[in-house]
């Protein structure tokens, strides 16, 4: 089979309302912290996709996280340049930069924050709490304000039954937009219907989950957009589902870790998230017996703006090699900043500067 999976931010969608509430999000931060307000420029948003930071979750608590560090060690402009109103980023993206990047994107965060706290000779708890908690909004400073931004104010208090702090429309309705031309999603969506063809969105992006799960419809927003919303769509939602019922986290589940593209690719293969649920709960070697012996000899092309997914898909296939199951993985990196188009390639990918033209390279689009 020939199966194509497609990350969405910086993909499918350019995220101008996620980096516009993340700009939002960290100045909220800075007045918090009483550094004042801060601006988060775009090349720092491009540095921290380039190091696997792809969600704003947790960059937001990344940088409330070292600006509080730089409050409680009483040292001015460590993080922060009080006369440009701006950040700097430098100690914090180096100490993310040594950490495995096999390792979960939060966890990478957490160990770069805790690097720092014993640098400058603090305890590293109430900054690793900031990080590692980064995810819960009944704690999360940084969660509620990204949240309330991206869905707005009203949406924000139908979902989690909190009181709004701001009147505010959506950002991902005010200002996302679809980089995906028209014609080719409906290449894509012709395409996929022939024999031997699959496709899927794979994002961790919040979505609604399978049937009956109360989840967000980020995700489900950025389909409509692109022209693909009736590929299946593997995101924050169905990964919280399996979490659930596996007893797994949410870091074991998601991309890079390996599940979140073997769940992707068999969704697009006309999986549910209950079938794919019981090669979550058995051993690999037992999948061969259990179905997946037509992924045998098929290409996967994975269409990426950060690294996670790349690894993903790659560490997927090397779970199905062990078990003699054969899959070609073609990585192509979508990016137009010269920091991720690096990052991309050090992955090994066919870097472009976006997906129309990534897509054009092969023979059908």
């Amino acid at each position: 089979m020939d199966i194509l999976i497609f990350d969405m931010d910086g993909v499918l969608i350019s995220p101008q309302g996620y980096h516009r509430a993340l700009q939002e999000t960290v100045r909220l931060a800075g007045i918090s912290t009483g550094n004042g307000p801060r601006d988060l420029d775009g090349e720092q948003v491009a540095r921290f996709e380039a190091l696997g930071i792809s969600s704003e979750w947790h960059s937001t608590a990344l940088c409330m996280a070292v600006m509080t560090l730089e409050k409680d060690v009483g040292l001015n402009h460590i993080f922060t340049q009080s006369n440009a109103g701006g950040l700097n980023l430098e100690l914090l993206f180096q100490a993310i930069d040594a950490q495995p990047m096999h390792m979960s994107a939060l966890q990478r965060g957490v160990e770069a924050v805790e690097f720092l706290a014993e640098k400058f000779d603090v305890p590293p708890e109430p900054y690793i709490n900031l990080v590692a908690r980064s995810e819960r909004i009944d704690y999360s400073p940084t969660l509620n304000w990204f949240q309330e931004l991206v869905l707005g104010s009203q949406e924000f208090s139908n979902i989690y039954q909190k009181q709004a702090q701001f009147q505010k429309k959506s950002y991902l309705l005010s200002y996302d937009k679809s980089l995906l031309d028209v014609n080719q999603s409906k290449k894509i969506m012709k395409w996929v219907v022939e024999p031997g063809h699959a496709a899927a969105i794979m994002t961790n992006r919040p979505s609604n989950g399978p049937s009956g799960f109360s989840g967000m419809p980020d995700a489900e927003i950025g389909a409509h957009f692109s022209g693909l919303s009736d590929l299946p769509l593997v995101g924050k939602g169905e990964i919280l589902w399996l979490a659930e019922h596996t007893g797994q986290t949410v870091e074991e589940i998601s991309k890079p870790a390996w599940k979140h593209a073997f769940s992707a690719i068999l969704a697009a293969c006309g999986w549910t998230m209950q079938e794919c649920l019981q090669h979550f709960c058995t051993l690999p070697v037992d999948w061969e017996k259990s179905g997946l012996r037509f992924l045998d000899g098929s290409i996967v092309w994975v269409f990426e703006d950060t690294s996670g997914g790349m690894v993903s898909v790659q560490e997927a296939a090397k779970i199905l090699y062990h078990q003699g199951i054969q899959v070609e993985v073609k990585k192509i990196g979508i990016a137009s900043e010269t920091t991720k188009q690096e990052a991309l390639s050090a992955q090994g990918a066919s870097v472009y500067a976006d997906i129309n033209n990534a897509l054009a390279s092969l023979d059908y689009f």
